[in-house]
């Protein structure tokens, strides 16, 4: 029996074309699931929330790391199915966290409420990152309590960290062309165990330029 090239050639003199189905790989686009990568960017803002609290919100920007070649993920296709495939394509792929806050404790003079209790995930994404925050006996109202001193990250703290990144779709929005998308945000980090720090240096770069 001929193989395709066989046969591509015996009708070489012809206007016939072939499909293979077997042959086509349909093009994969990054699915959800978790990332290895670095924090590459960081950009802070301090807003009120909810007219009551203070917080300093932390939205970075990850690197998908080497390592994300070696990792199997569910992707879909622009067929609307999905398929497995290796992380190969996505390296090199920058992502932007939906934002971590920290909420600020109020000094005497300011007019907002302190919202410890609101400080879950930055105590996440400071263990992500390899920041231990200690455990201090406070008072509060009277009374004596253990609780987590969380510190005041820095830039340098941040960069180049290697994490885990959790990448879901964000919220819908609409574009001026009225076209709806969905794209892909970093929804949450946990500690890369194995991952090593790389050295980011952000001074005239755009993201897909920043260096490994």
């Amino acid at each position: 029996m001929s193989d395709i090239n066989t046969l591509l050639d015996d009708t070489n003199n012809t206007s016939v074309t072939y499909y293979d189905e077997s042959m086509d790989t349909p093009k994969a686009y990054m699915g959800e699931g978790e990332y290895p990568a670095h924090i590459t960017k960081v950009e802070t803002a301090e807003r009120m929330v909810k007219g009551q609290y203070k917080a300093k919100i932390y939205n970075c920007t990850v690197t998908l790391a080497p390592e994300t070649a070696t990792r199997k993920y569910i992707c879909p296709t622009a067929d609307g199915k999905t398929v497995e495939t290796n992380g190969t394509d996505f390296v090199g792929r920058t992502i932007r966290s939906q934002g971590v806050f920290q909420f600020l404790h109020p000094a005497p003079t300011d007019t907002f409420d302190a919202n410890p209790g609101g400080n879950k995930n930055y105590l996440n994404f400071c263990a992500a990152i390899g920041v231990e925050c200690p455990i201090k006996e406070v008072e509060i109202d009277g009374e004596k309590k253990k609780v987590k001193e969380l510190p005041n990250l820095t830039e340098d703290a941040i960069l180049g960290k290697p994490i885990l990144a959790t990448i879901k779709k964000g919220k819908p929005w609409t574009g001026k062309d009225g076209k709806t998308r969905n794209p892909l945000e970093v929804k949450w980090f946990t500690e890369w165990k194995d991952g090593k720090p790389i050295a980011v240096d952000l001074v005239g770069k755009d993201d897909e330029d920043i260096p490994f």
